[in-house]
């Protein structure tokens, strides 16, 4: 008798984990593979179109304490700082030094008055590229 108890409970617990998963809405797709923080996107700064998101480092709710950015991306350090350095002009951001992206690397700082963005990029093994993005406030 306890053998069969056991085999039902063991059954229904297998059914409702399954279930658990079924989705009965499609959903929708998302245009980014990266969720930004809010602070990040009220200033209305470069999303990098096919980077995925590594890791998100904050010390507070305000720029005081910062954010730090971890991405992933494809494609290679030259086209990443490219468009960054582009983007951040567009946007009216300045950089105190320009600097030369080269096949591996590339480091700038970008300015807006008290605000400033620090980006890094590093190639990874392979062909994969790491893109951090230090946002902090003065």
């Amino acid at each position: 008798m306890r053998k069969i108890a056991f085999l039902s409970l063991t059954l229904g617990v297998f059914l409702l984990a399954g279930c658990a998963n079924q989705s009965s809405a499609p959903s929708s797709p998302k245009t980014s593979s990266v969720d930004y923080p809010k602070l990040y996107v009220d200033e209305k700064l470069p999303q990098y179109p096919d980077a995925k998101l590594a890791q998100i480092i904050t010390n507070g709710s305000t720029l005081k304490e910062g954010v730090l950015l971890r991405l992933e991306s494809q494609k290679d350090v030259k086209t990443i700082a490219a468009y960054y350095d582009e983007q951040m002009a567009k946007l009216g951001w300045t950089m105190p030094a320009k600097n030369e992206a080269t096949e591996t690397s590339y480091a700038t700082q970008y300015n807006n008055g008290k605000k400033y963005v620090q980006l890094t990029v590093s190639q990874i093994t392979g062909s994969g590229q790491t893109i951090t993005l230090n946002f902090m406030e003065q």
